[in-house]
């Protein structure tokens, strides 16, 4: 089930594993005819099944700002990727200078050389970690919500 609102994807099996903090009593009970409804933890707004054509274009407008949210994610990524290349074959080419050739070409590691190589080596790690990961996350993103547009377009999507 996804949030007409801000386009997120709730988890129904999660929350109805949860104990309801509703208390159901014999002159409460559910019918055929009651309508359950979830709150989206993102926003805020109340979700339920059966949607009428205006939460149909409201989810698709969500979903369209989550595709974007995903190419914005897959962009950082791409770009902390690049950073990290260039910081690691510029600590590469720091550590090529560690070593001294007055030392028959020996690694010193105390000098200015091979401190430059062990920050820039750790810059790169961290920057090409995170750019993998929100690489990832934006093209799974962006998958998702394109197959769910895709069935909001040819009207065979039940929420």
């Amino acid at each position: 089930m996804y949030c007409y609102h801000c386009g997120k994807k709730i988890n129904i099996e999660k929350i109805e594993k949860a104990k309801s903090s509703y208390k159901v009593e014999e002159a409460d009970l559910i019918d055929d005819e009651t309508r359950i409804e979830y709150v989206c933890p993102r926003c805020g707004h109340l979700v339920h099944e059966n949607m009428s054509y205006e939460e149909s274009k409201a989810l698709s407008r969500a979903t369209h700002a989550q595709i974007q949210r995903g190419s914005n994610d897959f962009a950082r990524g791409m770009s902390f990727n690049l950073i990290g290349l260039i910081l690691l074959a510029i600590g590469i080419l720091f550590f090529v200078l560690a070593m001294k050739p007055a030392q028959g070409f020996k690694l010193q590691t105390n000098c200015a050389e091979f401190i430059v190589f062990i920050v820039l080596t750790v810059l790169a790690v961290i920057l090409l970690s995170s750019g993998i990961f929100f690489t990832i996350r934006g093209l799974t993103t962006k998958r998702q919500y394109a197959l769910l547009l895709r069935d909001l377009n040819n009207n065979t999507f039940v929420q």
